[in-house]
């Protein structure tokens, strides 16, 4: 089956991830299914982006990112190749940009399972790094693959009391959460703060990671500032050890 007989299956959608990364996907989706199978070609730029109603630079940075997850690779003269890929299990959940947030968050679902306003005091305005008494909508969950298999992490988030309306509804958060904070306020995130370290984990958010209270974890915390560097939201997750990999890359300067 051609891309073209395809085309009526893939509608690009709203409010939730980029372009890019929805043809991503649905490249990627192609891949799994079996309809360009490990060795093959995929079809040019110029005729995946006909056949989709999107742009060669959008194609373009889909194949980008599907190649940097190893699902493609390209040699000059030869075209874009299926590979391999990776094991979703052992994906990497540390960004190196705001891009790479939007992938990350794309590519799993996190599952809300509490959601309540809080006043921040104590520790937690500290770990906020905000006046105590300021309000917050908090919200916690688990974050899954997108085949809902067994979590990657536990998260809570925290946002701004003012901008609770751009969350509020959310049962399932399929895209970054501050991209849903940039879309009901209209205002790019200027900032954001990445922090790693480690932790024991305790009985509870064990259960819930299906894992042994007492095992080693990572805590993965963000800060996300406004203009003004004003805090539009804190959010953490926790990752299990054996789940956790971070890779980067160095090169030679010129």
């Amino acid at each position: 089956m051609d891309l073209e007989s395809k085309r009526t299956n893939w509608k690009p959608e709203v409010d939730t991830a980029p372009l890019y990364l929805q043809v991503a996907h649905h490249l990627e989706a192609r891949i799994g299914s079996g309809d360009y199978p490990v060795g093959s070609l995929l079809p040019t730029e110029n005729e995946i982006a006909a056949a989709l109603g999107v742009s060669r630079q959008t194609v373009r940075q889909a194949i980008g990112t599907l190649r940097n997850k190893g699902r493609l690779s390209a040699r000059k003269g030869v075209g874009t190749r299926v590979e391999a890929g990776f094991d979703p299990e052992r994906k990497r959940f540390i960004a190196h940009s705001r891009s790479e947030l939007f992938e990350i968050a794309a590519e799993t679902e996190l599952v809300i399972d509490t959601k309540e306003e809080i006043s921040a005091q104590g520790k937690l305005a500290v770990d906020l790094g905000c006046r105590p008494g300021r309000k917050f909508l908090h919200m916690a969950g688990i974050r899954y693959p997108g085949n809902r298999s067994r979590p990657f992490s536990w998260n809570e988030v925290y946002v701004d009391a003012k901008l609770s309306a751009a969350v509020k509804d959310l049962t399932v958060a399929r895209s970054a959460i501050f991209h849903y904070i940039e879309q009901y306020t209209g205002e790019k995130i200027q900032e954001i703060q990445q922090e790693i370290r480690p932790m024991i984990l305790e009985a509870d958010v064990a259960a819930k990671l299906e894992v042994k209270a007492g095992d080693l974890a990572l805590m993965v915390s963000r800060r996300y500032y406004g203009s003004g560097r004003r805090l539009l939201e804190y959010a953490f997750q926790v990752l299990p050890a054996e789940r956790f990999t971070f890779t980067t890359t160095l090169r030679a300067e010129d």
